[in-house]
């Protein structure tokens, strides 16, 4: 389960100015919109969590193409990024803050492999 003082530490580390995904939210929504909504969103996140099951509209992300030089008609010349909704990247903050995993690495502890 997920504590109120966990999502209060992400919420603390996360950026504010950043892009959002579909679902419109900016990080600081989430941030400065007190504390009824951080438990509303702590509840979705404890549902998560005992149904294991993640809600479509936390999944879904944007692809955006971002020009990287030459002609722009290329493939080749753009990179893509994915927009996520920040109720998802908050979720994956704290589980990986948990989990204390970060990209195949444990910390101090060198490359865990798959």
């Amino acid at each position: 389960m997920i504590t109120i003082e966990e999502l209060n530490e992400v919420l603390k580390h996360a950026k504010n100015r950043k892009s959002f995904g579909l679902d419109n939210l900016p990080m600081e929504l989430w941030k400065f919109g007190g504390n009824e909504l951080r438990i509303q969103l702590l509840e979705l996140f404890n549902k998560i969590i005992d149904k294991n099951q993640m809600p479509q509209e936390l999944e879904t992300g944007m692809v955006i193409n971002i020009h990287k030089k030459g002609t722009i008609s290329k493939c080749k010349n753009c990179r893509g990024i994915t927009l996520l909704p920040t109720a998802y990247k908050l979720f994956k903050n704290i589980i990986k803050k948990q989990t204390k995993w970060t990209c195949g690495r444990r910390n101090g502890r060198g490359t865990v492999w798959f």
